[in-house]
């Protein structure tokens, strides 16, 4: 298994499968992450699902999608090593199961095709009382994130780990970039996404798959380009400056303690499987260390996880603790890990991880969005990684793998919220 860097071009996954009885048809168009764009996409990604030439006012869309048996329509955005993902995902009842002859699935296509090309724009720009509507949206939404102590925590983690690059950004964008967002701009983003952005397409669901990707050909014209994936690098220069620590003040309940740990691997490698146990060991479940240990064990948590992005090969754990003792949670954190480092954890825990991890990955089997979101990912290898494959790397992962995964990984970037003192006065 290994990354492939250079050479995918537009790409279609069918997945024929007797599970459910709806037909998931996913679109997915990927472009550099840029902090100058990622704001416009956002919205572009609601624009398109709000409304079309053919179907110009909410009442037209939605009943139209009510003639469609229920049709769901929705999109998200999302960051995907070192892209911005705009996806827009329909979920149409399987026509096979239908009373009548309607064909639901060519009509799914009709209606992704108009949504995407023959969006509700005129004289180049998009429809402004719309827009000006999902700018409002967006707005709540990224200020919410300044109210959300956990993620606004989470955010100064990533600015002060990678700076300026886009990375340290949510995928949503920024507020401050929201106004300057025009009916006029964003049809230039739009343009941009049809003829610049790496594209592909998903389909989950009891269907053929030979007539699928006749109905794609004929319905879609998507660009070819291929795409060119990096890893997002952080901006800590030297290791002996390492970690780098920085403690913020607000009024807040409970501190916020985030660590980012920079990992020597990352999806696609041959250890990736060694990082998923030992993050699954180290805090990715409530069996995990950091879960029974700092939060159950010793009471300094009131939450905490570990997280991996593992497509650019980094660990991030995340709590809220008690202020008062925010140094005895690091100091207990950072101990746990050592342990590992050192070997210090049992053929018990090591299985249960394995098991974990399995038994998420078949669970995953049963939601297409999961389904395709894996799909997804094999974009960044040569061979795709199927179950019964993942289940056997996984089990295959020994004492020795995850003590030198841990070993060859460390801590870069602490970073605190507490309370200002004169909040405890």
């Amino acid at each position: 298994m290994r990354n492939q860097q250079n050479k995918v071009p537009f790409r279609l996954k069918v997945l024929p499968t007797q599970k459910f009885k709806t037909t998931t048809i996913t679109l997915k168009f990927m472009a550099p992450l840029d902090s100058q764009t990622i704001t416009s996409r956002t919205l572009l990604s609601k624009m398109l699902v709000r409304a079309t030439k053919r179907w110009p006012t909410d009442k037209d869309f939605n009943r139209h999608l009510s003639q469609l048996y229920g049709a769901h329509i929705h999109s998200f955005v999302s960051k995907f090593k070192d892209q911005h993902v705009i996806t827009l995902s329909l979920e149409i009842v399987n026509e096979r199961y239908l009373k009548d002859d309607t064909p639901l699935i060519e009509k799914g296509f009709q209606l992704l095709k108009e949504m995407i090309w023959n969006p509700l724009v005129s004289s180049e720009q998009f429809d402004a009382q719309f827009l000006t509507q999902e700018k409002s949206l967006l707005k709540k939404k990224l200020e919410s994130v300044v109210d959300n102590k956990s993620q606004y925590a989470f955010l100064q983690l990533l600015k002060n780990m990678f700076g300026e690059q886009a990375y340290s950004e949510f995928a949503s964008g920024r507020l401050a970039d929201v106004d300057q967002v025009t009916p006029a701009s964003l049809y230039e983003t739009y343009q941009s996404m049809l003829h610049n952005d790496f594209s592909a397409v998903y389909v989950v669901g009891n269907v053929d798959e030979a007539d699928i990707e006749k109905q794609v050909t004929e319905y879609f014209d998507l660009s070819k380009h291929t795409l060119d994936t990096t890893t997002i690098e952080s901006r800590v220069e030297t290791a002996d400056k390492l970690p780098k620590e920085i403690v913020e003040t607000d009024e807040v309940d409970q501190a916020k303690l985030n660590l980012g740990f920079k990992l020597p691997t990352r999806f696609g490698e041959p250890d990736y499987f060694a990082l998923i146990v030992f993050n699954m060991m180290f805090g990715g479940d409530p069996s995990s260390v950091l879960f029974n240990e700092v939060r159950e064990k010793q009471s300094l948590a009131y939450s905490i996880h570990s997280q991996v992005d593992a497509k650019n090969g980094y660990m991030f754990v995340l709590s809220g603790v008690t202020a008062a003792k925010y140094q005895q949670a690091k100091d207990t954190i950072l101990h746990e890990f050592a342990r590992f480092q050192q070997g210090e954890f049992s053929d018990a825990q090591l299985a249960l991880a394995k098991k974990v991890l399995i038994s998420q990955r078949l669970e995953a089997q049963d939601r297409p969005k999961s389904i395709i979101e894996i799909l997804n990912n094999n974009v960044l290898l040569d061979e795709d990684l199927t179950h019964e494959i993942f289940a056997q790397h996984v089990q295959a992962v020994t004492r020795e793998d995850v003590i030198q995964l841990a070993q060859n990984t460390y801590v870069e970037t602490i970073y605190t919220l507490t309370k200002r003192e004169e909040d405890d006065a």
